[in-house]
């Protein structure tokens, strides 16, 4: 998930079902306790990283 939300832009159901997750809303709550930010804030994070 994580090579996902930094090399594609993606939406995050796609990237969910990618990893084979069917729901978006879990997806993205399970990365957040996982990692401990949003899918979306660490594609945030990394994209400033690349620039």
């Amino acid at each position: 998930a994580k090579r996902l939300l930094s090399s594609t832009n993606d939406k995050m159901g796609v990237i969910a079902e990618t990893v084979g997750m069917e729901d978006p809303t879990y997806f993205s709550k399970l990365f957040k306790q996982i990692e401990g930010i949003s899918p979306i804030e660490y594609r945030k994070i990394v994209s400033r990283k690349v620039q």
